[in-house]
C-alpha cells in the first residue's frame, strides 16, 4: 500500500517558495514603516508652520531662527522620531533619530515656503524635500533633505 503525504523534496520546494516571497515583501514592510514614521515626524512641524506663516504675515519676511519665530530651541523640538527641528531663514529642518528606523536616522528632511513671485502677500505653501516649486511660485530658504529618495511620500519627491 501506498503511504500518503509530502516526500521531503516537496516539502524542501515550499519552504523555498515562501522564503522567496518573503524575503520580497520585507523591504516594501519597511518603506511602508519608515514613511509612516516620516509622516508622523512631519506632523510636528504644523504648529511650526503656522508661527512662520504668522511672522511672515506681520514683517513681509521669514523668521532667521526660531527664536525669531517665536519657538522653542531647537534641542527642545523633539519627537519619537526627531531629535530636532531647526528654522532657519523660514525653512523648517527636521533632524530624524530617536526610535526611527536605522536607514533614516541622522538625516534631515527639509519643509520650504513658497510664495507667490508676483503676489507675495498670497498664501505660503509648504515644499516638502525634493519638491520644487510650481511655475509662478518661488521656494524660499536651502532644502537640506538628505533623506534617500525611495523612502519619501510622492509629494516630497
Amino acid at each position: 500500500m501506498y503511504q500518503r503525504g509530502f516526500t521531503l523534496i516537496e516539502l524542501m520546494v515550499v519552504v523555498a517558495i515562501i522564503a522567496i516571497l518573503s524575503s520580497m515583501a520585507i523591504p516594501t514592510f519597511q518603506e511602508f514603516v519608515v514613511r509612516a514614521q516620516i509622516t508622523e515626524a512631519t506632523n510636528l512641524s504644523d504648529t511650526l508652520k503656522k508661527s512662520i506663516t504668522e511672522y511672515y504675515t506681520v514683517h513681509q519676511q521669514f523668521p532667521k531662527n526660531n527664536q525669531a519665530a517665536g519657538l522653542p530651541k531647537p534641542e527642545h523640538l523633539i519627537g519619537n522620531f526627531v531629535t530636532n527641528i531647526e528654522v532657519q531663514e523660514g525653512a523648517i529642518h527636521i533632524s530624524l533619530g530617536n526610535r526611527i528606523n536605522a536607514h533614516i536616522a541622522g538625516k534631515t528632511l527639509t519643509l520650504r515656503p513658497a510664495i507667490v513671485t508676483a503676489n507675495p502677500s498670497s498664501p505660503i505653501s509648504w515644499l516638502c524635500g525634493y519638491a520644487n516649486a510650481v511655475p509662478g511660485m518661488t521656494a524660499i530658504a536651502a532644502n537640506k533633505t538628505t533623506v534617500p529618495i525611495t523612502y519619501l511620500s510622492m509629494d516630497c519627491r
